[in-house]
């Protein structure tokens, strides 16, 4: 960084402006961050899936559903069998409430999120340490 001469009447001005553009750094730095783990999340979700035809783990993408100046949101979803995500997730009971036709839970959505949040907050402390 660059050192400038500032008047001492410019001074809260000056610090305004610096403290505005770390801010902006950070903000950039974390969209980024965050893109990179909701892919990684949503690889380690279609890696982890329960395979039959192969459909819904191949169903598996991330998108950035909004970005902003210093926001970005994205969503990992299935794009094909949206529906049998509770059901695979959780398990479920055959029809009519019985043993028959039931499936067990296979847990693959929800450890594969906790592991992306564990690895945002890591990143997040790197990049607001510089």
């Amino acid at each position: 960084m660059a050192s400038r001469k500032v008047e001492v009447s410019d001074l809260a001005n000056s610090i305004a402006h610096e403290i505005e553009d770390y801010k902006q750094d950070v903000s950039d730095h974390l969209k980024q961050e965050i893109k990179i783990v909701a892919k990684e999340c949503k690889n380690e979700i279609q890696q982890n899936s329960p395979v039959l035809t192969g459909s819904y783990r191949k169903g598996w993408h991330d998108k950035v559903a909004y970005e902003g100046q210093n926001d970005v949101r994205v969503v990992v979803r299935n794009r094909t069998d949206y529906q049998l995500a509770h059901l695979l997730e959780y398990g479920h009971a055959g029809a009519g409430g019985t043993a028959r036709g039931a499936a067990p839970p296979h847990p693959h959505i929800g450890p594969a999120a906790e592991r992306a949040e564990e690895k945002l907050m890591k990143k997040v402390k790197v990049v607001v340490r510089g």
